[in-house]
């Protein structure tokens, strides 16, 4: 891969970083700020949130920025609102600067993915969306086992620093390494409407919300409960998470290759029953570490690869419409993200004990079956309309 799309690799790498350190963190903040971990939890729903709102308005405010210049300034941004993170002590001030850092993130994945569909030949899209992505695999590897450990051990307030200076050295990496001059097409209002009477592409976004959902109800107080349910150390915790990001990282990085010989339809519905797969298993990990690596190995596996192929998939029913289908995406994987934290919180506001953590897969496991089904018809309808 060219040294361009590694940097918008390491752009999502940060980005990717500075989303999932929250959750890594959580019960480190909740202490911290003197807060319930429901409360914390607000912190990755207002996140999420706020690029579920902003990514396709930004999208379009951005339309006629240059790539480089736009991406460059998103990191700086980034790189701002964690250093302003490291400075102040209150959960509402830390709630809004959470929120300035989510507008970062709302421009720079869905961005990222088009400005890398625009640097390469149409056959290899797949895979350049694909290697692109894989910067938030790499976070998981990384970027959320060292936010937890380090949390742990000197405080969250090291673990935003961390997240600063990665988005320092990326803005840097991409105002060396980017072209000039790259824009994405006009998304006029003409694109809009015939984008919303494209039933297919709605329904696959669809599947995003539904399966990002599926996931945030568990992935969101993950590290708790490993705590509560195996006696994980800061240490122990950091190595299973490892583990969940390289599975994540062999999956996303076999993706690109599956994508382009068999299509992304199949990809997201293989993708999807592993992650069902290991969620269905962790109904057996109290007390039981071995159990909790293999939920770990079943879901990461289809973690970030849902993420690539329903991009490509998107990209592949309506090129002219990539910058707004891919934008909705990002929307709806933080939509996702905000359902499915919120409504694990809610359940966990009763008690956050064992049985609680061990229960959560019954709110992702519907949803799972329910981003299945709307896949399969998803599919069914692009092939009746490709005849």
């Amino acid at each position: 891969m060219s040294l361009r799309l590694i940097a918008l690799c390491f752009g999502n790498f940060v980005i990717g970083t500075g989303t999932l350190i929250v959750p890594g963190m959580l019960a480190v903040l909740a202490d911290g700020l003197g807060v319930d971990l429901p409360v914390a939890g607000q912190l990755i729903t207002g996140f999420a949130l706020t690029v579920c709102l902003s990514a396709p308005v930004l999208a379009a405010a951005t339309r006629g920025v240059d790539r480089r210049a736009l991406l460059v300034g998103v990191l700086l941004l980034f790189c701002l609102a964690h250093t302003c993170a490291t400075l102040i002590s209150g959960f509402g001030t830390l709630l809004t600067v959470r929120i300035l850092a989510a507008i970062g993130a709302a421009l720079y994945t869905a961005q990222a993915s088009v400005t890398a569909a625009l640097l390469v030949p149409a056959p290899q899209r797949g895979r350049a969306i694909a290697f692109t992505f894989l910067g938030w695999s790499i976070a998981s590897v990384l970027g959320l086992p060292a936010g937890a450990y380090v949390g742990a051990t000197f405080g969250w307030r090291a673990g935003f620093a961390l997240v600063a200076v990665g988005a320092l050295i990326g803005a840097v990496a991409l105002r060396v390494a980017l072209p000039s001059g790259v824009k994405v097409p006009q998304v006029d209002g003409r694109i809009w409407r015939v984008f919303l009477s494209n039933r297919n592409l709605p329904m696959v976004i669809a599947v995003t919300v539904l399966q990002s959902a599926a996931q945030f109800a568990l992935f969101s107080y993950l590290v708790p409960g490993m705590k509560v349910l195996v006696s994980a150390t800061p240490a122990l915790t950091s190595a299973l998470l490892g583990v969940f990001g390289v599975v994540g990282v062999a999956g996303n990085a076999a993706c690109g290759r599956l994508i382009d010989r068999f299509g992304a339809s199949p990809v997201v519905m293989a993708a999807v029953l592993s992650m069902a797969f290991g969620h269905a298993l962790w109904a057996l990990t109290p007390g039981s570490l071995p159990a909790l690596v293999a939920v770990l190995i079943f879901w990461g596996a289809g973690c970030f690869a849902v993420n690539s192929a329903q991009q490509t998939r998107l990209v592949g029913l309506s090129p002219p419409h990539a910058p707004v289908s891919i934008a909705l995406n990002t929307s709806a994987i933080y939509l996702g993200q905000a359902v499915g934290t919120a409504v694990a919180g809610s359940t966990l506001e009763s008690g956050a004990d064992w049985h609680t953590y061990a229960a959560l897969p019954m709110i992702s496991l519907p949803l799972f079956a329910a981003a299945a089904a709307v896949s399969i018809a998803a599919a069914q309808r692009t092939r009746v309309s490709s005849r």
